[in-house]
């Protein structure tokens, strides 16, 4: 298979310029001396200004926004871009689509490309929407005749016949996207990009693109794209790449591979710092514990004790203590606190504390989950406030499908409803 897009050490970096105030030599100055230490410092290009003046010192710093990006994407792949916010993401999509140009490196792409980088790319606010899908196939080099060929096509995905003729500046920011997004996919790109505009769309909409993308994907086109909603970038993606402080991290891997390292990170990579401090509860200890030993690998076939020590220094009322189990996705599972089955630890006195809980054996699916510990006054306040995070990874239990042991589990629990098989008759 041919490649798509081949980038090899490819960087960006931007000039930040700072302006730091200096305090004044002397109290009193003249209109004089004012316009003439203003002067100076255009002279000299307002790089750095006299500081005894009282006037501003001007400092500069190279920011990389990329840094060393290498990578490759095969036709017909389609391909993940995550990341927190200032990692690069766009950066890299805006110089793929050669909206910016690197300080260093090369892109390397095969074919047409039709991006989609924010809302109504491409379009011009005084023309009509007719107007513009003709702009837009002009842009990608399509004749009037092939574009005629998918308008009808176009129109019918973006659900926009009425205001067809309508200046663009006056559709709202769903219309905008559904007609953008059905240029870009409609229009035969052999590569399509996007940068978060899908979550523009209401539900109904993101599920026909996310069924476009996959038919585009199946006849050979190629995607990149790029989300904050991993549900979105799982549902819609093979593979993905990490982008983390304008670097790759780890290459480009498996699409459930990337979510799980990237949500990891969001939620704690480590065990929260301990103890924890508020005004009225302390949370001294948490221990995730097998056979009495601390673990973070569980076996899924055991039972998984939580225990949480923690300090009260007043007496409180309607008072809540346990732990959410999540997913990394930030998924809630289950919420558990004491005072739902036990209303009398509603209320506690001042001191220190032990709380034990216990998960049943063979209930997780084996995987990777997050017990976040919660604490709080109903109504009044929390005190924790999803601060402390303790991540667990659990192993298969090797009495659940025993005959297909390396079979793909799916959802997070254990449900065992007390199969019965009944005959009815027999041949």
């Amino acid at each position: 298979m041919s490649k798509a897009i081949v980038v090899e050490s490819l960087s960006k970096s931007y000039l930040l310029k700072h302006r730091t105030a200096q305090a004044q030599a002397s109290t009193q100055k003249s209109l004089r001396d004012a316009i003439g230490s203003g002067l100076g410092a255009m002279l000299r290009g307002g790089r750095k200004r006299n500081a005894a003046a009282g006037v501003e010192v001007e400092t500069e710093e190279v920011f990389w926004a990329l840094r060393d990006i290498n990578f490759e994407v095969e036709e017909g792949e389609r391909v993940a871009i995550i990341g927190r916010n200032g990692a690069g993401k766009s950066t890299l999509l805006k110089i793929l689509s050669r909206v910016v140009s690197p300080t260093s490196g090369s892109v390397r792409i095969r074919g047409r490309l039709s991006s989609l980088l924010e809302v109504g790319t491409g379009f011009h606010p005084e023309l009509t929407g007719r107007e513009n899908v003709f702009l837009n196939g002009a842009l990608l080099g399509m004749s009037q005749a092939e574009v005629r060929r998918k308008f009808d096509e176009i129109i019918n995905f973006a659900e926009i016949e009425r205001f067809l003729d309508t200046p663009v500046k006056r559709y709202s920011s769903g219309m905008y996207v559904r007609l953008a997004f059905a240029v870009s996919a409609f229009l035969e790109p052999d590569i399509i990009v996007l940068d978060e505009v899908l979550a523009v769309g209401d539900a109904a909409f993101q599920k026909k693109c996310q069924a476009k993308m996959r038919q585009l994907a199946a006849e050979g086109r190629t995607v990149l794209f790029v989300s904050h909603s991993m549900g979105a970038v799982k549902e819609m993606c093979d593979t993905a790449l990490i982008l983390e402080g304008g670097r790759v991290n780890n290459g480009k891997v498996s699409v459930d591979e990337a979510v799980l390292s990237y949500m990891r990170r969001s939620v704690n990579t480590e065990c929260a710092n301990l103890p924890f401090h508020t005004e009225d509860v302390d949370c001294l200890n948490v221990l995730i514990l097998q056979d009495e030993v601390p673990v973070t690998a569980c076996d899924g076939s055991k039972p998984i004790d939580v225990q949480i020590e923690f300090r009260v220094h007043r007496p409180l009322q309607a008072f809540r203590m346990g732990f959410y189990l999540k997913t990394v996705l930030g998924e809630m599972i289950a919420r558990s606190l004491a005072a739902d089955w036990n209303p009398d630890m509603e209320t506690v006195l001042p001191g220190d504390y032990v709380l034990h809980a216990r998960l049943p054996a063979d209930f997780l699916v084996a995987g990777s989950y997050v017990v976040e510990i919660h604490s709080s006054q109903f109504g009044i306040c929390d005190y924790f406030d999803s601060m402390l995070s303790f991540p667990i990874t659990v192993r298969r239990s090797p009495g659940y499908n025993v005959q297909h042991a390396a079979e793909q589990p799916f959802g997070y629990v254990h449900l065992n409803p007390g199969w019965r098989l009944e005959s009815l008759s027999l041949a």
